[in-house]
């Protein structure tokens, strides 16, 4: 999602419950809208599942005495880094980890909404052929995209991928190293 997005789907909400509007507006849209998060942050997570996680994780662990609540939150996350590193000793088929391509087919999949036209200066424009059919550019030198996604996550995002298509390239040479 990028600003423009944002003030939209912001005013949309003021229309329909102004005083929804204005209790999400007490704190400050960088600290939870995709659109204000930092380029090159490389994380397009919006939420604190890992802090949950964590907690959810060692729960059981709090109740014992602090040595032994220790001991078996090192011996929890000992055996997930290990099933972990069993887990990715079995990738194959890329460099590419399972989760990021996942992310990458749901992208692919929705190119098939897009149309893409090479626009002879900046790159290519690409249109979505469904809801209020925006319209977005993408350089692939510069590797932008002005949804965003691409500069924040640091994947491509739809219009990238259709950009990427026309002009004969490989999604893989669009994807951050840190995300392989």
């Amino acid at each position: 999602a990028n600003r423009e997005d944002f003030m939209y789907r912001k005013a949309k909400l003021a229309q329909d419950t102004p005083e929804g509007a204005r209790d999400i507006m007490r704190t400050e849209p960088k600290h939870w809208a995709r659109a204000f998060f930092p380029v090159g942050s490389l994380c397009d997570s919006v939420d604190n599942n890992l802090c949950e996680s964590f907690n959810n994780a060692i729960v059981e662990a709090r109740f014992y005495p602090i040595i032994s609540m220790l001991e078996k939150i090192r011996h929890k996350m000992t055996l997930r880094v290990q099933e972990n590193r069993s887990k990715s000793a079995k990738w194959t088929s890329s460099d590419i980890c399972p989760n990021i391509f996942k992310k990458l087919k749901v992208a692919i999949k929705m190119t098939q909404f897009c149309a893409v036209l090479w626009n002879g200066k900046d790159g290519f424009d690409v249109k979505h052929l469904t809801g209020r059919g925006r319209r977005y550019t993408v350089n692939l030198e510069k590797k932008t995209c002005s949804c965003g996604y691409l500069q924040l996550a640091g994947l491509p995002c739809c219009h990238a991928i259709c950009a990427i298509y026309k002009s004969g390239r490989t999604v893989e040479e669009f994807i951050d190293p840190c995300r392989h």
